[in-house]
């Protein structure tokens, strides 16, 4: 993600602004207008927000501003658009060493497919992680924190419980020229993915894991945050037995969940490692400079590494 003082690349990916619950992101030139509940300040560049070519309504699509018989992909119920969109439609993502290329995907959520305020957990992944590990990537969305693993040279098993999903984080990988990388995509409930492999007798060095506040799996298996992430954390302890050759990295946008209470949570995986659990903020950044939370992350570096440890936020 591009940072806010610089001049952008024409495909870079930028929160612009943000206030009475809804954010602007320029993402590859283009300007999404769409909610967040958080952003309750007043907006910096309110002139800025009319100029945007697609906006999140939650309601029916309404009409487009573009030239009659213009080719432009197709967009889900709650979305509108005001101008033509790219196509393919993809951001660059600079991470320490690579450069991810991840593609815009509107979905009738109000979701893009993309999660700007991960972009410093990928970096710290990519940077981290030792070649040849072998990690389990879990609720991998469209795949960033799973390429930034494979990026670095591990052996990755990206689960995801949405076909959709998966098919993304596929091309993603081809976009990103990992599409060879040694990545096992896999769409299942991530807790029955994971007694499976401990029947199997698995082991991964690390695993990665940014659970939804409640979600289903492709059988209709339902998920709650509060009430499935601690068994499921109890199973991966039997997956990743100390000590790790590979990152533990916990996150989540779920009210209720501090860093701190992340940071306890991963610790049922985390115990007899030599290093102390970093725990914080998800946040990013705007044009003015202006930093907002999106949620809480929780993290262990692998044996062997020698990077700064900090410590936890509350």
């Amino acid at each position: 993600m591009s940072r806010p003082s610089e001049s952008p690349q024409p495909d870079a990916a930028v929160l612009m602004d943000f206030g009475q619950g809804r954010r602007l992101e320029r993402l590859a030139g283009v300007l999404v207008d769409r909610p967040l509940p958080q952003a309750r300040l007043p907006r910096r560049l309110p002139a800025l927000w009319a100029e945007s070519s697609l906006s999140y309504t939650g309601g029916p699509e309404g009409e487009s501003r573009i030239s009659a018989g213009e080719q432009a992909p197709s967009l889900p119920r709650g979305w509108r658009r005001f101008g033509p969109l790219p196509d393919p439609w993809r951001v660059a993502i600079p991470l320490h060493a690579t450069t991810l290329h991840l593609e815009v995907r509107p979905a009738a959520s109000g979701q893009t497919g993309l999660f700007l305020e991960q972009a410093p957990q990928w970096t710290w992944l990519e940077r981290v992680t030792g070649r040849g590990a072998r990690i389990l990537s879990l609720f991998a969305h469209s795949g960033a924190a799973t390429l930034a693993l494979a990026a670095a040279g591990a052996e990755v098993v990206h689960v995801d419980a949405s076909r959709q999903a998966i098919g993304l984080a596929r091309r993603n990988a081809d976009a990103s020229g990992l599409g060879s990388a040694p990545i096992r995509f896999v769409c299942e409930d991530a807790r029955v993915f994971v007694q499976r492999e401990l029947r199997r007798g698995s082991r991964y060095d690390g695993v990665v894991l940014d659970p939804p506040s409640w979600g289903h799996g492709p059988k209709g298996q339902a998920f709650a945050i509060d009430r499935d992430l601690p068994p499921l954390l109890e199973d991966l302890a039997g997956l990743v037995p100390a000590p790790a050759a590979g990152p533990l990295l916990l996150s989540c946008h779920s009210s209720g969940w501090t860093a701190r209470r992340l940071a306890e949570t991963l610790a049922i995986v985390a115990a007899g490692r030599e290093r102390e659990i970093t725990s914080g903020p998800l946040t990013c950044s705007d044009a003015a400079g202006r930093s907002l939370e999106f949620g809480v992350h929780a993290r262990l570096p692998p044996r062997g590494s020698d990077k700064p440890r900090h410590r936890p936020s509350p």
